[in-house]
């Protein structure tokens, strides 16, 4: 799963007169996510990405960034970074496979939040900066759970300081606590089917749509979350 030359890199923004707004995706890549979970995900991230390269409000303000956990050697095999933050405007549709036995999340978790943080500061200095999102995916518990202090008190720290959002989501099976360790907020922390990926994707399009429409620290209501069964 090698990445093309520039992929792993940040691109420069689009529309620096606007405010923007960065989203990460951290993806559990490891053994037990193959098959339908990987199909599905796939779909769902491809769903993202249409949907919001539909809409001229945030084509190009929206900010994606893919991050992949799973085999610990993943930083040393430079696969922790799928795709660097760039316009969703300037995104293809992904491919991700599951290759990896083991859940390894601190290392891209690491990477996200610190990629994070630099390209919201890079906002803040252009047209504004929305609260970023970081969206956590996996199906199990992680091996490295006990490495996670340094960066689960830093997103808590951001989330605290109104600096961060985040939304963890397992399927059947998952460590809910271990993905509860990642935030002040445990009802951000949600059961899902792999059947609903696509929706909780397209809702997470919608919501940017909607934060792009407010001033930079609105209070913002967020469409309604509701997944068929």
């Amino acid at each position: 799963m090698a990445n093309m030359l520039g992929d792993v890199n940040d691109r420069p923004m689009l529309d620096a007169a606007n405010a923007h707004v960065a989203l990460a995706l951290v993806l559990d890549v490891s053994g037990s996510m193959s098959g339908e979970k990987m199909t599905a995900l796939n779909t769902a991230v491809n769903t993202l990405i249409k949907e919001a390269q539909c809409d001229d409000r945030i084509k190009d303000i929206l900010d994606l960034g893919i991050f992949l956990f799973g085999d610990r050697n993943r930083k040393t095999n430079n696969t922790l970074v799928h795709q660097g933050f760039r316009a969703i405007s300037e995104c293809a549709d992904v491919q991700l496979q599951a290759t990896d036995g083991s859940t390894y999340v601190v290392d891209a978790l690491t990477e996200a939040v610190a990629r994070l943080k630099t390209r919201t500061e890079m906002y803040d200095k252009a047209g504004g900066a929305h609260k970023p999102w970081i969206v956590l995916i996996t199906d199990g518990g992680f091996h490295d759970v006990g490495s996670l202090g340094t960066v689960a008190a830093e997103m808590k720290k951001r989330e605290t300081e109104g600096k961060l959002k985040f939304f963890g989501l397992g399927v059947a099976g998952f460590d809910r606590s271990h993905v509860e360790t990642l935030t002040n907020f445990s009802n951000q922390v949600l059961e899902v089917k792999t059947a609903n990926f696509k929706e909780f994707f397209s809702w997470v399009g919608r919501s940017m749509a909607t934060i792009s429409g407010n001033a930079v620290g609105a209070t913002t209501t967020l469409p309604p979350l509701q997944f068929t069964s």
